[in-house]
């Protein structure tokens, strides 16, 4: 082990580098004593009543035996550790002794003493990697040197001596250094001197030092992890052996959960991002009350936190989600910051009054797409329909509010909105990229599309079966539709996808499957559990989380599940997700595929014609791709990204590294080329950069950013209208002609 007065003299040499507004040196963030918190009476409570709940309710039924306990065991390290570039084999060696006793069956309750010992190992081992990462940053790396950086995580093994977790260490500094100095070359071949001018002064040191206290920031953070903090990740360990998809969840991560459901929130209305010791504005969202108030800009450093009539809270250095706790609140209260606007050290204060925010960025989103009539008689007017989350405000609808935040409601007011302006041809429902959300929202928009009957089924722990119907007898809209997934579309999309599938109401275009998560989970507040409340004197008021657990599978109409295998298109198309590490099967612990009874339900009176349809459909798309000289080229793409996918080992030999970042660099610019170019005025500043310049550079390729699979779609839509516009025609001819006979 390094000894810490060699590194405080090294670090004294350049403390001038070290200073930042917090006053805090990364020597004196390494050299602080790491003081273990101890499981309270609420961790105990929590533990007990988590672990029962997981064995008596979870869909998996598990017998708790020493085995149980054993890859319990196992999971703890890897939750912690998941690159294994901190534990030894010895750690788990040394608390092997309570692998098989995680449970006290006589005293019914979870053994947390292991918990604690091994996280204060985590930390004790997170500051030697601190203290010799920053050791390798001020050694001159040779980059002349043939080494390699493994990839695969999931492949890494524990490694046996401190000297091989420090050759591994050493390797990931390197390739650290190494990007920087591929950075400053592309910049001087550029000459690029003012490239950084942009960035705020407290940005503006050198690489080495923002790395270092990089290093000091990670290890001081899990430094501060809470004893709560601790038996979040040690019950999850526990949750993820029954599924990957269940969790025990602290009180702040729950926040987090519910904002990603209701898409709204009560703050001030700006996005923030961690850069540094700071928590830094990235965004201010228009219309909310940061914006009304006129004072916060993009790039203000927020230092420190008040709320009305308290003392503020120092937050420079504070991990990103306490800063959010801090700046959330309840509708109407006010909240007083204190800001250091960006390039400049004064501080001064912002008094901001919180409000309701929507989130618009995951809202549905529509657009009319006119597709030629091969018959002269005016364009076939397409309604494409994007939707990247199945969302709904839980506590808006609980309350009875008209206008609550809905995607089916968003999704109806578009069609009909499209319906009012015109006659419309035909749907697009877009899922790509969805990953999935209500359950409840997906039934409900599945019905949109449907004349009643059911949309899925749901088999539930205890052996029950529900089916799920769609709420009207009528569809909203009864055209031809034809919906696009890909893999990375998952459970609600899943859902919809597969019950207008089997249904015949639609055909279903996309990657080869879907992501294949048919499990369903629910979100248990602790504070509702019967035991829990008997507790409640001894846990005085605090806060004790969630559990999300899963209770049931999805399974489709047709009696098939969608775990694992996911929905299958009617239409395929090659995609760059077939050579990526996605998809359910490929997550530790997943459930298994299986059926059950087929639902009874009533095949679309578009079934027939879309089966008929589909072979001609099939030997249509297969010739469009082949004369598409863009669908040549994104073949040839996918090829050149499989076979870079293919390479497992990171080259740190600079000569190597640059012909491999060349490589890197043409598949992101072939993946980026064909993605959709959808519209968002609200995306934060760097987004906005960022854009720009990946926009600049397909320009400089002169190819133009496309949605190729949104294309061949429409083309297959446009097929699809065409052939039943010149089959309407024939049968029309024939009547006429018919009745001329007569």
């Amino acid at each position: 082990m390094i000894k810490k007065t060699l590194l405080l003299l090294l670090l004294c040499l350049h403390g001038s580098f070290f200073i930042f507004a917090a006053e805090e040196t990364v020597a004196e963030m390494l050299a602080a004593e790491f003081s273990l918190p101890q499981a309270s009476t609420r961790e105990k409570i929590v533990s007990k009543r988590v672990f029962e709940l997981l064995f008596s309710s979870h869909y998996q039924k598990y017998k708790i035996t020493p085995d149980i306990s054993a890859q319990w065991y196992e999971n703890y390290f890897k939750l912690l550790d998941y690159n294994k570039v901190f534990f030894l084999a010895s750690d788990l060696e040394e608390f092997r002794s309570y692998e098989r006793i995680l449970w006290n069956s006589r005293e019914r309750s979870v053994n947390l003493e292991l918990a604690f010992l091994v996280y204060e190992r985590f930390v004790q081992r997170m500051q030697q990697w601190a203290l010799y990462s920053i050791e390798c940053l001020y050694k001159e790396p040779d980059f002349s040197v043939k080494e390699y950086l493994p990839t695969e995580s999931d492949q890494a093994q524990w490694q046996d001596s401190i000297e091989d977790l420090q050759e591994l260490w050493r390797l990931r500094v390197k390739n650290l250094l190494l990007l920087d100095k591929l950075q400053s070359l592309e910049r001087e071949n550029n000459d690029d001197k003012g490239a950084d001018d942009d960035k705020p002064a407290w940005m503006q040191d050198g690489f080495v030092e923002r790395q270092a206290k990089s290093f000091a920031r990670s290890y001081k953070r899990r430094q501060e992890y809470e004893s709560i903090q601790i038996l979040e990740v040690f019950m999850s360990a526990l949750a993820q052996l029954f599924d990957p998809h269940s969790a025990y969840m602290a009180p702040a991560t729950k926040d987090n959960f519910d904002i990603d459901m209701s898409l709204s929130l009560q703050g001030i209305g700006a996005t923030l991002t961690s850069i540094g010791p700071y928590t830094v504005v990235d965004s201010v969202v228009s219309g909310g009350p940061a914006d009304k108030n006129g004072q916060l800009k993009e790039g203000d450093r927020i230092v420190a936190v008040a709320q009305d009539g308290e003392e503020p809270v120092d937050v420079v250095d504070m991990p990103l989600n306490r800063v959010v706790s801090q700046i959330r609140g309840p509708k109407n209260t006010m909240v007083h910051l204190t800001v250091m606007p960006e390039g400049s050290n004064s501080k001064q204060i912002v008094s901001i009054l919180r409000d309701e925010i929507k989130l618009k960025d995951q809202e549905a989103q529509a657009e009319i797409r006119l597709l030629k009539n091969p018959e002269g008689e005016g364009d076939f007017r397409v309604l494409v329909l994007y939707l990247p989350t199945f969302y709904s405000d839980f506590s808006a609808r609980s309350r009875k509010e008209e206008d609550y935040t809905s995607s089916s409601r968003d999704i109806l007011r578009h069609i009909n909105k499209a319906k009012a302006e015109g006659e419309l041809d035909a749907v697009v429902l877009d899922l790509r990229g969805n990953g999935g959300g209500s359950l409840d929202e997906a039934v409900k928009l599945a019905g949109l599309f449907l004349d009643g009957g059911p949309v899925v089924q749901v088999k539930y722990y205890r052996g029950q079966i529900e089916k799920l119907s769609a709420p009207n007898r009528s569809a909203a809209y009864k055209g031809p539709l034809c919906v696009l997934v890909d893999k990375f579309s998952a459970s609600a999309s899943e859902i919809v996808a597969a019950a207008l599938q089997d249904s015949g109401r639609a055909l279903v275009l996309g990657d080869k499957s879907t992501h294949g998560k048919g499990t369903v989970q629910t979100v248990f507040e602790l504070e509702r559990d019967a035991q829990i409340r008997l507790a409640s004197a001894l846990l005085q008021k605090q806060a004790i989380g969630s559990l999300k657990f899963t209770i049931g599978k999805f399974y489709r109409i047709n009696g098939s599940s969608t775990q694992v295998k996911g929905v299958i298109p009617d239409l395929v198309f090659p995609a760059f997700s077939d050579h990526m590490e996605v998809g359910e099967a490929r997550l530790p612990h997943v459930m298994p595929w299986d059926e059950i009874a087929a639902a009874k339900y009533k095949l679309s009176a578009y079934s027939e014609q879309n089966r008929a349809a589909l072979p001609a459909l099939q030997e249509f798309i297969q010739q469009y791709m082949h004369d598409s000289a863009a669908f040549t080229e994104f073949l040839a793409d996918v090829k050149f990204y499989a076979e870079l996918r293919r390479q497992k080992l990171l080259p740190l030999e600079l000569e190597e590294r640059q012909a491999y970042q060349k490589k890197e660099k043409e598949a992101a610019a072939m993946y980026r080329k064909f993605q959709a170019q959808r519209k968002n005025s609200s995306r934060s500043r760097r987004a906005r950069r960022n854009q720009e310049k990946l926009d600049a550079e397909l320009e400089s390729e002169s190819v133009p950013p496309q949605d190729l699979i949104l294309d061949a779609s429409l083309a297959v839509m446009q097929k699809m209208l065409s052939d039943k516009a010149e089959l309407a025609e024939g049968e029309a001819a024939l009547q006429a002609r018919r009745e001329a006979a007569e």
